[in-house]
């Protein structure tokens, strides 16, 4: 279970539940008063006394906030909740600090660093025509050769997050038989970062409070397509449904089977 909302319900049982991952996977800012709100802190401590896994989730990180970021790190893997914690990586930067700060800190690759053409809207509609096996090259997740599993080896990345579609399955499979554990998105697919929350843009005046930004705002790319005046829309093409969730582009996950897998991962929406 994802802990990335500063209202996330710490009253409810979560019986069915395995591990919490606490942090944020794309917002800086939100990361920072999530690992600092003593209320999740609490809670988190409690589901760790009770034997469940706590994991701390970290984001692709803009230079601006570098500095702090490094502190706030410092900060909270001393934390006795976070003792030897995994910790899910979303930027190579982090990633190389966290090794060189703790070199046997375990480490999960986030979402934000697996790529497949599959994960972009309409993916399959990029190569449905070429040959098979150039299918099959191209719908392989971006974490695949000897050399990139070498790299990530080395940097103790054992596990990685990701999105599932039909497409990225068996590239999925095969890297879980090189010894990564595989875990599954099963509330959102993510189809892309912004470089600031919507609500944020909507005016300059506008500040963080971490809240707004939970409201999610529903995208028509119907009327996108059509508003261009470009092209025809094709009778049979089915529009993905897509919204903005704070920095995130984020879609409804696919009907794509994953009883394989290591585990799923679950927000609160």
């Amino acid at each position: 279970m994802r802990i990335d909302q500063l209202n996330f319900p710490t009253e409810v049982e979560y019986d069915g539940i395995h591990a919490f991952g606490i942090g944020h996977e794309s917002c800086v800012l939100k990361f920072i008063r999530i690992v600092r709100e003593a209320r999740l802190l609490e809670f988190a401590g409690r589901q760790r006394v009770s034997g469940k896994e706590i994991r701390l989730v970290t984001p692709f990180v803009p230079e601006r906030h570098l500095n702090e970021m490094k502190t706030v790190l410092r900060e909270v893997l001393a934390y006795p909740v976070f003792a030897d914690c995994v910790v899910v990586v979303n930027d190579l930067g982090m990633m190389n600090y966290i090794h060189r700060i703790d070199e046997t800190r375990r480490m999960c690759l986030g979402r934000g660093l697996i790529a497949c053409f599959d994960y972009a809207p309409w993916g399959r509609h990029i190569y449905e025509h070429e040959l098979p096996s150039v299918q099959k090259a191209v719908a392989q997740v971006s974490l695949y050769d000897d050399e990139k599993t070498a790299l990530f080896r080395h940097y103790q990345v054992t596990e990685v997050e990701t999105d599932l579609t039909d497409g990225s399955v068996e590239s999925l499979r095969e890297l879980q038989k090189e010894g990564f554990k595989v875990y599954i998105h099963r509330s959102s697919v993510l189809y892309g970062t912004q470089r600031s929350c919507y609500i944020r843009r909507r005016s300059s005046d506008q500040t963080c409070s971490g809240v707004e930004c939970e409201q999610i705002e529903k995208i028509e790319p119907y009327q996108l397509w059509d508003s261009a005046g470009f092209f025809e829309v094709p009778p049979d093409t089915e529009f993905p449904t897509m919204y903005l969730r704070g920095n995130q582009i984020c879609g409804r996950v696919y009907d794509t089977i994953c009883d394989w897998a290591d585990g799923t991962i679950l927000r609160m929406e």
